[in-house]
């Protein structure tokens, strides 16, 4: 599935009140990649980027 899509679905779903945000699969891609992302940012970062990342939620 491309970004492109992916955002056009939230961009439907965050117009439909009748779907929550954490019964929506597009979201779930979305949060799992920002999650690989920080990963990356946190194996390749500095100790200060390290910290920083550690503290997000999506790092845990």
């Amino acid at each position: 599935m491309q970004m492109d899509s992916l955002e056009f679905d939230n961009i439907v779903r965050a117009h439909l009140p009748y779907l929550p945000y954490h019964l929506d699969e597009s979201n779930d891609e979305i949060d799992n990649r920002l999650k690989k992302i920080y990963a990356l940012i946190h194996e390749f970062g500095d100790d200060y980027t390290k910290q920083f990342v550690e503290q997000l939620p999506y790092f845990h």
